[in-house]
Order: C-alpha cells, then sequence, then structure tokens
C-alpha cells in the first residue's frame, strides 16, 4: 500500500506541470468573457418561406431555429411565443414547420392533448443557427453516408 501511495505522488508531482486547465480558451474558468469569439446569430426575420436552414448535423437531431429569437426569449409558463405559429393548427397556414406530435401529451396525438411541460422550453433542444469559427474542428460522419 505504501509502495503504492509513493508511486502515486511521484506521478502527481512530475505530471503536475503539463496539466492546463484552461482548456481551447485558454484562460482561467474564473476570467471574464472578455475574450471570448462574438457569436453573430441569424438577423433573418421569421418571414415564412424566405429562411434557410443549415442541414442537420445527425439524424435525429433537433433543428435549428433558422430565424432571429431576440425579444422570443426567455420562454416562461404563459409567454412561449414560438406557439403563436408552430402550433400544428396554425403551422400549416402560415407556411412553417409544426411541433411534432411527439412534443404533446396526449399520446403523440396534437389533436386531443396539451404541449407536454417537458417540451414547453422550445430553446432548451433547438438552439438559433449562428455562423462561427469552430475552435475544434467537427469531423464527424455519419453512418449514412459511408
Amino acid at each position: 500500500m505504501k509502495k503504492l501511495v509513493a508511486i502515486s505522488s511521484m506521478a502527481l508531482f512530475l505530471f503536475a506541470g503539463q496539466y492546463d486547465p484552461t482548456g481551447y480558451r485558454k484562460a482561467s474558468l474564473t476570467s471574464d468573457n472578455s475574450d471570448l469569439p462574438k457569436v453573430e446569430y441569424t438577423k433573418q426575420a421569421p418571414i415564412p418561406g424566405q429562411v434557410k436552414t443549415f442541414k442537420k448535423s445527425y439524424v435525429t437531431a433537433p433543428p435549428m431555429i433558422p430565424h432571429n429569437i431576440e425579444g422570443m426569449t426567455p420562454i416562461k409558463i404563459g409567454k412561449n411565443q414560438c406557439l403563436s405559429c408552430h402550433t400544428p393548427s396554425v403551422a400549416k397556414a402560415m407556411g412553417v414547420k409544426p411541433i411534432p406530435k411527439s412534443h404533446f401529451t396526449s399520446g403523440f396525438s396534437h389533436k386531443k392533448g396539451h404541449l407536454a411541460g417537458s417540451r414547453y422550453n422550445c430553446t432548451q433542444c433547438h438552439a438559433p443557427q449562428a455562423k462561427l469559427d469552430p475552435v475544434v474542428e467537427n469531423k464527424f460522419k455519419s453512418l449514412r453516408h459511408r
């Protein structure tokens, strides 16, 4: 046991100088955010039929929000502006994608149920589209494209 503790202590001592807790950002996690790149989200107004969407990263990825959401967040109880256009009864007339049946409480049928509480906060899964330079190159390849 003493031998194991001695070896572990020696390893920690030898490698302690090589550990960099700052990661990709190259700054302390407690420092301010002034050195982070500015993310510029799309300024596209939510005009049905005129919004270009990004290709999904993988098959089951939630779709990105292709329009500006300024003034629509934060989503709160009784205040979800996404519902005004994406509720299934309205979406077709508006020319936008409806909320899928899987997001409703009535066993996958939007005709009877209400939006599930776990799906009410849309920005929990759906993020606005943004063009940015990634810190690390994405080398993900879908199995579908092999």
